[in-house]
């Protein structure tokens, strides 16, 4: 029997738009926990991790409302081949930058911008290349790429740039977003909409137009609970996620004994693992209840997150540490229930027409819940200790998980 996980590969378009993604977001978490780890190393400041989440999320919120419904308006296929273009030259540009955090800020802050538009154009061409009972399928492929690639980019991060240095992985950056500019561009026109065109002449009533749409956009969700319960969902899991990268090196040198360039592959690694389980998973399962798995993805991702936070409580015990890596697959293989179980709510409830807004929408509000909040917690963390705030994240995430059961209960 063929494992239809990886049968949606049989699609051309979606097979190139899967090569753009490895190729892609590893380079970006490559240069992301590049970042992280490098300014950690010079200041010993959970505040100024936060700098790389906050360069992150300036473009958000500039860029973010609107890009959906420029994806709406454009061919996807050439906002993808166009953001990829760019994103190389940054990442060449961050080579020049290697020594100069600032710079590399500010890179960050370019490489964030086009990132808002690339991700819905990618988001919705989804539906558009792979038949509708094969979306959970699709989805579970993509969902595994982006933890694969999460593993890949945050677990080699910190050896490789403790050998070669940054300057190096900014190089193959570079060439990574290359290879997925290759991709888009040999994608076939599968989105046959009629692109609207931009000119400076017509600049206002276009930056109008765009508005109105962003605005029917989220009249489009305030009306329709489908849509709009997973997306808000994705926003909390996704805050958790951020507000966790920003404690983990602080947290892993003073609590887990962990050199902080080695987190990746002792924590992240195990992480990424039980998500690429769960993908797997749930793709032989597609018929599933989608709400009932997002739920039940909160509840063991909140369990787990709980005693990795206490892990101080028990290190003395037999085993200490093999029980450290299961939890941290456990709560991996939750976290990927929430993410693919959201994504394919979102794709499966929302209009075509509404799908790149739907998706812009929601790609901005994940960034800004992976940054923001981190600006907080760093704060937090350097007042109190990385113990103690981790320990209060995860109980909130353990309270609102658990609300979750009685809330489908009361309904």
């Amino acid at each position: 029997m063929k494992n239809t996980f990886f049968n949606v590969l049989k699609y051309p378009d979606f097979k190139k738009i899967w090569l753009s993604q490895v190729f892609s977001q590893i380079a970006l978490n490559i240069v992301t926990f590049t970042l992280v780890l490098d300014i950690f190393d010079k200041t010993h400041s959970n505040t100024s991790i936060s700098l790389v989440m906050i360069a992150s999320a300036i473009p958000v919120a500039i860029f973010g409302p609107f890009s959906g419904a420029i994806a709406d308006r454009i061919d996807y296929r050439r906002i993808m081949l166009f953001t990829n273009i760019f994103r190389f030259v940054a990442a060449i540009l961050l080579i020049a930058a290697h020594s100069n955090i600032l710079a590399m800020l500010e890179i960050i802050f370019l490489i964030s911008a086009l990132s808002q538009f690339f991700t819905p154009a990618e988001s919705s061409s989804v539906p558009l290349i792979v038949p509708k009972e094969k979306l959970v399928h699709a989805n579970s492929m993509v969902m595994t790429t982006t933890y694969a690639t999460l593993l890949v980019g945050y677990a080699a991060a910190g050896p490789i740039m403790n050998y070669v240095g940054s300057k190096w992985l900014f190089l193959i950056c570079a060439g990574l977003f290359l290879l997925a500019t290759e991709a888009t561009r040999s994608m076939s026109n599968f989105d046959k909409k009629q692109n609207k065109r931009f000119s400076i002449q017509t600049l206002a009533a276009d930056i109008a137009e765009v508005w109105d749409e962003v605005k029917d956009g989220l009249i489009y969700l305030k009306g329709r609970a489908s849509v709009l319960n997973p997306m808000i969902k994705l926003t909390i899991g996704w805050t958790m996620l951020g507000a966790l990268i920003t404690l983990l090196p602080a947290f892993g040198e003073s609590v887990l004994n962990i050199d902080p360039k080695f987190i990746g592959p002792v924590i992240i690694a195990p992480a990424g693992i039980g998500m690429i389980i769960a993908a797997m998973l749930l793709s032989r399962r597609s018929k599933m209840n989608q709400s009932k798995v997002l739920d039940g993805g909160f509840v063991i991702a909140g369990i787990t997150f709980l005693f990795f936070a206490l892990f101080k409580f028990y290190e003395g015990i037999f085993l200490s540490r093999l029980i450290l890596i299961s939890l941290i697959m456990i709560m991996g293989f939750g976290m990927a229930m929430i993410q693919i179980a959201a994504q394919t709510l979102l794709h499966l409830n929302s209009h075509e027409e509404q799908r790149g807004r739907v998706f812009g929408i929601s790609s901005m509000q994940l960034r800004l819940a992976t940054s923001l909040p981190a600006l907080v917690i760093g704060g937090v963390a350097d007042l109190t200790s990385p113990l103690v705030t981790m320990i209060i994240l995860a109980v909130l995430f353990f309270i609102y998980s658990f609300s979750l059961i009685f809330e489908e209960r009361a309904v």
